[in-house]
């Protein structure tokens, strides 16, 4: 991660913090880590002209003791795309149990996944801050009718991760009697949906 990274290239630390690194490893560590090049620039030119951050090109191998000092690391990873592709594997599959006939109802996709979600290292303070809004798509075959319709979870959010996320589920036809069993039969899902949002509340605390 960006602590390790920041960490092996710390080549040489004086008394007064200064942290040596070379051009060409900043830029690679800013690429590992998915900083914009702008940014990344920006950042560099910052750091340059900053006094108690020295930075001078060409410097020799990494001693063994080099240390992070002063959390160098304060950047920002985004984790949006990685929520929605933890989001999918988790919630796609959650299926209702003993619909009658042969028939079935499951979530076959998540449709959206808008918002933020990121961890940052600010001050050696490790913070985790997301805030998602997630559209799942149900469909299935209810009394041999198809059925369809939307898991909602509209704050998905670090505030609410204790006390557990909101939950909605919408059926395509709401007046439809097939539709209104697929609704029962999938609620009945809802408390397996919960303990899949603690996995990803755990993995993105992980991260």
């Amino acid at each position: 991660g960006p602590a390790a990274m920041a960490s092996s290239l710390a080549v040489l630390n004086d008394r007064t913090g200064s942290i040596f690194i070379a051009k060409d490893k900043f830029d690679e560590a800013a690429k590992a880590i998915g900083l914009q090049e702008a940014m990344a620039a920006d950042l560099w030119s910052h750091l340059a002209g900053a006094s108690s951050q020295r930075i001078v090109a060409g410097a020799s191998k990494p001693r063994e003791d080099a240390a992070n000092v002063n959390n160098w690391h304060w950047f920002e990873t985004d984790l949006a795309p990685w929520a929605k592709d933890r989001l999918t594997a988790l919630l796609v599959g959650v299926e209702a149990k003993g619909v009658p006939d042969k028939g079935w109802v499951r979530v076959v996709s998540v449709e959206s996944c808008t918002g933020e979600a990121s961890v940052s290292n600010r001050k050696g303070k490790r913070i985790v801050a997301y805030e998602l809004d997630v559209k799942c798509k149900w469909k299935g075959e209810v009394d041999y009718d198809e059925v369809e319709g939307e898991l909602l979870l509209p704050y998905v959010s670090e505030d609410v991760a204790d006390s557990g996320y909101e939950m909605k589920l919408v059926a395509k036809d709401g007046e439809d009697a097939s539709h209104k069993k697929a609704l029962r039969y999938l609620e009945k899902q809802l408390p397996e949906v919960q303990a899949r949002m603690k996995t990803f509340t755990e993995d993105i605390y992980a991260k």
